[in-house]
């Protein structure tokens, strides 16, 4: 059986940000590094833990700390 990725929540993904959920939104809509979503259903978006990850890693330091505050 294939690996299935982790899909994580909204939550999830910006508390491994260390943002709110607004911004996390904004950090979407901003940056077209950051990862599509997927649309489970309406209401119910989830993004691959794999591909946060990713992201996370390529980001400088400033940017890490702008996307703080």
């Amino acid at each position: 059986m294939p690996d299935v990725p982790k899909l994580i929540s909204v939550k999830e993904t910006a508390n491994l940000l260390s943002v709110s959920r607004a911004t996390l939104y904004r950090i979407q809509k901003r940056d077209p590094r950051f990862p599509e979503p997927l649309h489970l259903s309406p209401g119910c978006v989830r993004w691959r833990a794999d591909q946060i990850s990713a992201y996370i890693k390529v980001l400088t330091p400033a940017e890490k700390c702008t996307e703080a505050d």
